[in-house]
Formats: structure tokens, sequence, C-alpha cells
């Protein structure tokens, strides 16, 4: 591997002059290469190409969140930003509140910015260089520092290799900066992976392989009888419905968390607006983590209230919030105001 490896790190290096420039905004409404959607595409691997869900018109974008993307001629997104009308919000729960795009034949490399334009760190590291094959399909991902040197991200990994078998399975290899082929990150401490996508090119299933041979990662934070492969359900808009996990031979198994799956209600704009966790018995999620979260929205989209419950539907504070109510307000632009935390019997709690 370590041809390849040279081979990304030197193109990325040579391809810093390229990335665009970090004070690019938007289109105006009403430009054909620019669309708005609420909602990202739900994704487990860095292959897949950044997609919104749940469109909405140039006149809602107006006053409703929205990721805003705007395309090249040729199709490809050259910027995606979280607003609302002109404004850039700083809470997309994607990382960042904008990311620009540059691209040749062979490199394709993204930027990171918060809401006021400043260049930021995403995942540890300051800019991905994919590399890309003769048709433009991803087949391999390396990061570069500030400065534009070559970077490892925060889980150690420096470079990936993508792959796409015959089976149609995409096949994903992660390595250090020594070419040792490293985890996708500590708590799901799988090396291979593999990825099934369904006919509307919405990811299905996650697996973990050794010598092309499903495999139960028995690691630590992999559950008691170990964990080999995700099952995840979206409906016909891409919204992400369902997530489950299961060892190698079909039984359900738990992640370090303790959940072993968990579905969610969507409302028509795709919002989540319940959450539902059971462990590996197929129970109701007990312990230190509430098994039901009930979300609610404004008229812009915006979270304005997050409710924690047992599996009978009533308030139970929940560690880490050590909150049983989150409630939060915005301005009139969008902006985050404050943010008020509530006991199960809806006194105030002074954080």
């Amino acid at each position: 591997m370590k041809s390849l490896k040279t081979a990304i790190y030197l193109l990325a290096v040579s391809l810093v002059s390229l990335m665009v420039s970090c004070t690019s905004t938007p289109k105006n409404d009403g430009d054909s290469n620019v669309k708005h959607f609420r909602h990202i595409q739900f994704s487990e691997t860095a292959y897949d190409i950044t997609k919104g869900i749940y469109p909405i018109s140039d006149e809602e974008a107006k006053t409703v969140n929205n990721f805003t993307f705007t395309y090249n001629e040729a199709g490809k997104p050259v910027s995606i930003a979280y607003m609302r009308g002109d404004k850039t919000l700083g809470y997309s729960g994607e990382g960042y509140a904008r990311t620009e795009f540059s691209y040749n034949d062979s490199t394709e490399l993204q930027t990171f910015f918060d809401e006021k334009g400043n260049q930021i760190e995403y995942g540890g590291v300051y800019t991905f260089v994919y590399k890309l094959d003769e048709n433009g399909n991803r087949i391999g991902l390396s990061f570069l520092d500030k400065e534009g040197n070559p970077a490892s991200n925060r889980n150690n990994i420096a470079y990936y290799v993508w792959k796409v078998l015959p089976d149609g399975m995409v096949q994903e290899k992660r390595y250090n900066k020594d070419d040792v082929e490293v985890v996708m990150n500590p708590n799901c401490p799988f090396y291979e992976l593999r990825f099934s996508y369904d006919k509307n090119g919405y990811c299905v299933r996650l697996a973990n392989y050794m010598a092309d041979t499903l495999y139960d990662c028995t690691e630590e934070n992999c559950g008691e009888v170990g964990v080999s492969y995700f099952l995840f359900t979206n409906n016909d808009k891409g919204g992400l419905t369902d997530f489950a996990v299961y060892n190698s031979h079909g039984q359900m198994s738990n992640l370090y968390s303790g959940w072993s799956k968990f579905q969610n209600t969507l409302d028509e704009n795709g919002n989540v607006v319940k959450s539902f966790f059971w462990d590996q018995d197929n129970e109701p999620l007990s312990g230190k983590r509430n098994p039901l979260t009930v979300n609610k929205y404004d008229e812009h989209g915006a979270l304005i209230e997050r409710q924690f419950m047992d599996k009978d539907e009533n308030l139970v504070v929940r560690q880490g919030p050590d909150a049983a109510v989150i409630k939060y307000t915005y301005d009139e632009t969008g902006s985050p105001v404050d943010t008020a935390y509530f006991d199960a019997s809806m006194a105030a709690i002074v954080k």
C-alpha cells in the first residue's frame, strides 16, 4: 500500500491551490443551480456523496432552515450551506455550517467553515482530498491539516481505499500513516467494511469482513455476542427510520452505549419526532439510557424542545444532559439565543 498512500499524499499537497475561496457563498434564490433541502441523507461512510432529502422551494427556503446546495455546470456541488434565507446557521448537526468543493479530473477537495465564514476542523482535519477514478467515482480519501500538509483524522486514519466488488458491495479499508490497517473508530472497532445499497442509492447494510468472510467483532464496545453488521431502513424520501445491530448469526447485539436497535418516527418534513431504543434482548433500553426521546420543532424546522422518557412515556432525567427536558430558543434570524434545562417535574435546572 505504500505506493498508493504516497501517490495520494503527493496529489493532495499539489492540489491545495485548487481549493475554492473561503469567502464564496451560495447564489441567490431563483438560480437554477441552487436547490434547497431540509435534511442530508443518512450515511455511515465517507464514500457516500452528500445528498439532500426533503426538497423545498426557493420561497420556502426564505423562512425554513435548509441545506442550500449550489451546483456547477456539471451538476456537482460546489457549496452546501445550512441556511435560513440569507443567514448561515451554525447548528446543522453535520459538524459544519458550510462545506465547499473543488474538482479536477482525478481529485475532489472539500473544506469546512463555521457560520461566520471561518475555516474549521472537521473530524480533526481541515481538508478532505478524494481520489477519483476515470469515471469520477471515489476510490480513495486522504487529509490535509490547516497548513496543507498530510494529516490523520481524529481516529488516526491517514487514508481510505474503496473498491466496488463484483457483488455490488463497496469495500472500505482504512490505514494509518505507516500503512497499517486501522479501525473505523474506537467505539466501532471494525477493520474491513462492506456497504450495500438499495435501488434508490440508500445505504441498507454495513458489514464487518475479514478474509472475505462475515466476521464477528468481539473487541471491547462490541457487546456480549459480538457485532457483525448493521441494517438500515429508509423511507421513500430517504429518511432513516430504523437502525439495528446483529452478530454474524443474526442475533441482536449491542454497541458500547448499550442499545441494539432504534426506530425513528418522522413527521411530514422528515424531522425525527420520536426515537425509541431497544437492547439486545429486544426490551426497551434501560439503565443509564432512556428508551424514548421526543423532539418538537418550530415552523422554521428548528428544534425547540427535547424530552427524555421511559417506556411508558413518563419524563425521566437522562444522564449526560442531567435533565428530563431541554428547551431551545432562537432569534428572528434563526440564531440560537438560549438553552434551558428542566427536571421531570418541569422545575428549572441551573447549569
